[in-house]
């Protein structure tokens, strides 16, 4: 990811997608949810590609982060898709955006 860029997860129990968005994929069905405002950290400017978003999901899936977590977060069994997206000035819009890879896992207890 590009470094000192803001960012967020993005993320739903809607199930896996593949639509074009933003110059990239989003991979995820609606409804989607967000978490809290991140930071790409890495790297002091000029822009390069030491960036990386990271969110520790039992924290946040309890408020421990603040923002409005998806009660669903806390219920086991429950299989969540996730993926980054975060800003990328390199581009003009839509392009200026960046998404990661997805991620599927499943709520434990």
């Amino acid at each position: 990811m590009i470094n000192n860029k803001p960012g967020l997860l993005i993320y739903t129990n809607a199930g896996r997608a593949a639509a074009p968005f933003q110059g990239g994929f989003l991979c995820l069905n609606s409804p989607i949810k967000r978490s809290v405002s991140l930071n790409s950290g890495g790297n002091s400017p000029p822009n390069d590609c030491s960036g990386v978003y990271g969110i520790d999901m039992n924290s946040f899936a309890v408020g421990s982060l603040g923002g409005l977590p998806a009660a669903y977060l806390t219920l086991p069994g429950t299989i969540v898709d996730s993926q980054f997206w975060g800003r990328d000035p390199g581009f003009p819009t839509p392009g200026n955006s960046t998404l990661s890879n997805a991620l599927e896992f499943t709520v434990g207890p």
